[in-house]
């Protein structure tokens, strides 16, 4: 099977989109909680906001936490990641989170996702949105799978021109790029059931 990385855009919010998994991240100085991760914690009744209260989840860099949707989301899972302070990373930074993030993604078997982390990546310039992208599509060829994204929001339409920005040299050998500027759902194909909450580790 050919790798591919397929990238769409919706106009909805992401509690309405239709995907396998949400990938949101959020910072030790997000109080409150901000874009994804904050309309994610409201959809959950303050279920995110009650970790972090209760010192379970700090927001550091290369911490994450699975949790069930409950409903609350359209898509059944919802993938948190730590940013580690806003300021402090690097454009290979990015590039390394893109990369672990949809590694850990495809590990649970996801065929689609909404990656909220392009709005935060897109807060640290063009070039730090366009090392996101890379790492994920490193992640999607070096597991040899195809993976459908989703991006939502007023700026989507601005990252996606910062993914067609990408040279090939910058891309992985092996994986096809497919782009769409039209707006669509993604079809829901969830093949497990996690508990309430766990830490998950690949390494």
């Amino acid at each position: 099977m050919r790798a591919a990385l397929a990238v769409e855009l919706h106009e909805g919010p992401i509690e309405r989109i239709r995907t396998d998994l949400v990938i949101v991240g959020f910072a030790p100085e997000d109080r409150p909680l901000r874009r994804g991760a904050g309309r994610a914690d409201w959809r959950l009744s303050g279920e995110l906001w009650n970790l972090i209260s209760s010192e379970k989840l700090s927001g550091a860099l290369g911490e994450v936490a699975l949790l069930s949707a409950r409903g609350a989301l359209r898509s059944p899972l919802l993938l948190v990641v730590g940013l580690g302070p806003r300021n402090g990373l690097s454009v290979e930074a990015w590039r390394e989170l893109g990369r672990d993030t949809t590694t850990r993604a495809l590990r649970l078997r996801a065929e689609s996702a909404v990656l909220d982390l392009a709005v935060d990546a897109a807060d640290a310039g063009a070039e730090a949105t366009r090392a996101l992208f890379c790492g994920t599509a490193i992640a999607v060829a070096e597991c040899r799978a195809r993976l459908r994204l989703v991006l939502t929001g007023d700026d989507a339409p601005a990252r996606l021109s910062e993914l067609r920005a990408l040279s090939q040299r910058e891309l992985p050998s092996g994986v096809e790029l497919q782009l769409s500027d039209s707006t669509a759902r993604v079809a829901r194909s969830a093949p497990i059931s996690p508990g309430d909450y766990r830490h998950i580790d690949f390494h």
